[in-house]
């Protein structure tokens, strides 16, 4: 019984179920770190057939060697891709990117498990190995997994996107198949100096190889989240700087639009005065009323509001769209003006985008407030909207096609929110786009 044993152990009969096991493991925990298809409480019921699918397939399939052995892995590394990409939402690269990462996670987890199972076994008599199997299993996986779970939650906060090039993703699937080759070398050949014949020294070989892959990849990982949080920051200056710029430009345009509407006023009343037709008369009223849309009517208590609600409202004015601004500028006299402009633009353009695509008029509609509530400085922004909205960490999610160019008016609102100690967050209800953002007031 004891040799029958020791000979379920060598290196052919590795039972398959300990991989795949851990690859829909950690297919899980990449899926539950990215902006998913469908609704979060929906996106783990369809991992249940695939696992079930993957178990019987490894277990049908195991001992196959040479050309099978390929083909069977092929078929295993798009179980894998199926299963995140029916979850996962973004492009094939993205998938395969993830693909890549749980495949070896999984490989590391698989080789480890095994490894300290057989070696708890050939140091001691047990008498019910499928519940030492058991144990050890769930016990190193939950150290592997667990491990890899809050590494991943390091960036769950974060909104931010990184762009995997065809490149990058080469790079990292050579790492992958390098680190592949190599922990399983040894099921091939055992004549070189990277090889063995010796169970603990092959397992010893596989696990390390698979741990530096794992490491590899990781570290890959984070070299991309840097450079994209970079780009981000960066990104991010420059538009504030721009939207500044912006502001400035609008508060000259506005100045001057308001010169010039006063005189133009003042003339007409005049010619109003001299006038005894009455025709001539209404007519001239006609051109009052018109042109008074474009006085700055907007008097906050914040010069910079002004001048960003004055603007915005010039192009609510030519697009069709109804904006209602209750806003106490005062309240916001503590924010530095760059943050102020970059704010409420942001804000403001974001509502207009999604208003204006509204196909009848009535409908476009937005709604300003700003104002304090105990100890807080509240802005809420609301508008009327047509499409879908999706979000991610209770913010909008950019649906244009390069995540990495747009999208960051949000983050730049996340941020500035956060510098003043506040937080943001939206919603989509009833045809409705809300924003909320919440600010201490300093002491």
């Amino acid at each position: 019984m004891n040799q029958e044993l020791i000979q379920a152990l060598q290196v052919g009969n590795t039972p398959g179920y300990w991989y795949s096991n851990a690859y829909i493991i950690a297919s899980i925990i990449y899926i539950f770190f990215n902006p998913k298809k469908n609704k979060e409480s929906n996106w783990a019921l369809p991992q249940i057939p695939i696992w079930v699918i993957l178990e019987v397939f490894m277990i049908l399939t195991a001992g196959q060697d040479g050309i099978l052995f390929v083909l069977v892995m092929l078929v295993i590394g798009f179980i894998i891709f199926f299963s995140i990409s029916i979850a996962v939402e973004g492009d094939i690269k993205r998938k395969i990117y993830y693909t890549i990462r749980a495949f070896i996670l999984g490989e590391f987890a698989g080789s480890l498990g095994w490894q300290v199972y057989y070696f708890i076994f050939n140091q001691k008599y047990i008498l019910h190995i499928r519940i030492a199997e058991a144990s050890t299993m769930f016990i190193t996986y939950a150290i592997v997994f667990g491990i890899a779970f809050f590494a991943e939650k390091r960036h769950q906060k974060s909104n931010r996107e990184f762009d995997i090039t065809g490149r990058a993703l080469s790079g990292i699937a050579a790492t992958a198949l390098a680190t592949y080759a190599f922990s399983n070398l040894s099921y091939v050949v055992t004549n070189t100096p990277f090889t063995t014949m010796y169970n603990s020294e092959l397992y010893m070989i596989r696990t390390g190889a698979d741990f530096m892959g794992v490491v590899l990849l990781y570290m890959y990982h984070e070299l991309m989240m840097e450079s994209a949080e970079k780009v981000e920051a960066l990104t991010i200056k420059h538009m504030l700087e721009l939207q500044y710029s912006q502001y400035q430009a609008s508060e000259q345009t506005i100045e001057l639009v308001n010169q010039k509407y006063h005189d133009l006023k003042h003339q007409i009343r005049m010619l109003q005065r001299d006038m005894v037709d009455d025709e001539r008369s209404e007519y001239l009223d006609q051109m009052m009323k018109e042109i008074r849309h474009y006085e700055a009517q907007y008097k906050t208590g914040n010069r910079i509001l002004d001048t960003v609600l004055s603007s915005e409202a010039m192009k609510c004015q030519s697009k069709g769209i109804e904006i209602t601004c209750v806003t106490d500028g005062y309240a916001i006299e503590f924010m530095q003006p760059m943050d102020i402009s970059a704010l409420f633009f942001n804000a403001l353009d974001n509502a207009i985008e999604g208003t204006e695509k509204i196909e009848n008029p009535k409908e476009r509609l937005i709604y300003l407030t700003v104002d304090k509530q105990k100890s807080f400085i509240r802005i809420h922004v609301e508008n009327t909207y047509t499409g879908k909205i999706q979000f991610r960490h209770h913010l909008p999610v950019t649906t244009k096609s390069n995540k990495n160019v747009h999208g960051y008016g949000v983050k730049s609102m996340k941020q500035i929110a956060e510098k003043y100690g506040g937080s943001i967050r939206a919603e989509a209800v009833d045809g409705w786009f809300k924003l909320y953002i919440l600010i201490p007031i300093p002491r």
